[in-house]
């Protein structure tokens, strides 16, 4: 069976009055609550909030931006780190190449260098890790931005997974008193 939000537990779910309150941080959550809407709740609930296109392009500006900024702090984090990892390769290097190390010496620097060259590989699958996560949140990002696109084109978007609302929707209360859809 097929859930539909009314007006009055839209407004309730996002905490406000009326949707011209409609705040930057709640346009994700009334995004991903679109599907779940009667289509005439949606359309009127849209048309008194009209700036919904202006904000949802600021949303998406704004994480990008913060997308780009985690990017290029990322980069300059590893560069750093690989600058230090070489800059001691390179030492322990110099060292064996002195003539003067016994047998033991130079297990122990070659056992460093492998260290080091260990440190070099946990970074990179670490970094790889940090990549993976900030391309899944920009896609859960535009998962959520385009089921509201397709609800609000009128498609038929229904999304298997209700997590945004099966924690706070039951069964018994889905039915509103009042049972007014604007």
């Amino acid at each position: 069976m097929k859930r539909t939000l009314s007006e009055k537990r839209v407004l309730k779910k996002l905490g406000i009055t009326d949707f011209r309150h409609m705040t930057k941080d709640k346009i994700v959550k009334f995004a991903s609550m679109l599907p779940y809407m009667d289509p005439e709740v949606a359309k009127k609930a849209l048309e008194q909030f009209p700036a919904f296109k202006d904000l949802a392009g600021d949303l998406v500006s704004q994480y990008r931006m913060i997308v780009d900024k985690a990017l290029d702090d990322n980069k300059i984090s590893q560069k750093a780190f690989y600058d230090a990892c070489n800059n001691i390769i390179l030492s322990l290097q110099k060292e064996l190449e002195s003539e003067s190390i016994n047998g033991d010496e130079r297990e122990r620097i070659e056992d460093k260098m492998i260290t080091v060259a260990g440190m070099i590989g946990e970074k990179d699958s670490e970094n790889k890790g940090f990549i993976l996560k900030l391309v899944g949140g920009v896609l859960a990002f535009g998962s959520v931005l385009g089921l509201a696109a397709a609800s609000l084109l009128g498609g038929n978007s229904q999304s298997t997974q209700q997590e945004c609302l099966s924690d706070d929707i039951d069964e018994s209360t889905n039915n509103d008193d009042d049972n007014n859809d604007i």
